[in-house]
């Protein structure tokens, strides 16, 4: 099989929501298990920190702790550093999230720093994100230790040497059939990003579902190439 039918939908390319249950956990079972577990409270309160370097996953576990809770309709409020922050901090919600808190210019710490002061003492949450320890954030000193101020932890990377049985156990735990060998075919043509690699096997458990076809070397090449292809037109068309 050398190219992929031109009838089928191209969707299994799409990326999936971060989830929790897409997320490859690692080293990092605790924090996950407190952050989906916080993610189902009734009510939320305190102060939670997340940092790690690239790609380990940090923004992944705040977007699916979001999602959730949107899910359950909290109307928690998420904001980046690299976008633009809501005018007043005396926001309604109770339930504030700030990715790369590390990275905000000083109009965004300001907006932060009363945003907390609104929110956290009166019995809601904050949890934020950064590259380092909340201790180390070049911020304002006065919004660096409020938001050092509750749980802090470490989102570990993967280590590349685990990433054969760790890919293993993620795709038993979503249910798709995929060989030693083919995991191993995947590590050795792709990028040791944990992030897209997570995508590469659930794009092909979306494929070998549309096909009726179990998830192969050749399938997986095909894959590669018809996503080299999709890449290459994006690219040309921008």
């Amino acid at each position: 099989m050398s190219a992929l039918s031109p009838q089928l939908p191209l969707d299994w390319f799409e990326a999936e929501p971060p989830s929790f249950a897409n997320f490859l956990v690692g080293h990092n079972a605790e924090l996950v298990t407190r952050l989906y577990a916080l993610s189902q409270e009734d009510k939320l309160s305190g102060v939670t920190s997340l940092w790690s370097g690239a790609n380990c996953g940090k923004t992944h576990l705040l977007s699916a702790f979001f999602s959730e809770l949107n899910a359950r309709f909290y109307g928690a409020i998420r904001l980046n550093a690299g976008e633009s922050f809501p005018e007043s901090p005396f926001v309604e919600s109770t339930v504030v999230l700030i990715d790369d808190a590390d990275r905000l210019n000083e109009a965004q710490q300001a907006w932060a720093f009363n945003a907390f002061n609104h929110v956290v003492p009166g019995g809601g949450f904050f949890l934020a994100t950064g590259s380092k320890s909340p201790r180390l954030w070049p911020v304002r000193d006065d919004l660096r230790t409020r938001l050092a101020s509750g749980l802090i932890f470490e989102v570990h990377a993967a280590p590349q040497d685990e990433l054969p049985t760790l890919l293993a156990e993620y795709a038993q735990k979503r249910g798709i059939a995929i060989s030693k060998e083919v995991l191993t075919y995947v590590l050795t043509h792709t990028k040791r990003d944990v992030a897209a690699l997570c995508q590469t096997i659930a794009g092909l458990d979306r494929l070998s579902l549309s096909l009726k076809r179990p998830i192969t070397i050749p399938l997986v090449r095909a894959y590669f190439a018809q996503d080299a292809d999709r890449s290459a037109t994006k690219t040309d068309t921008n």
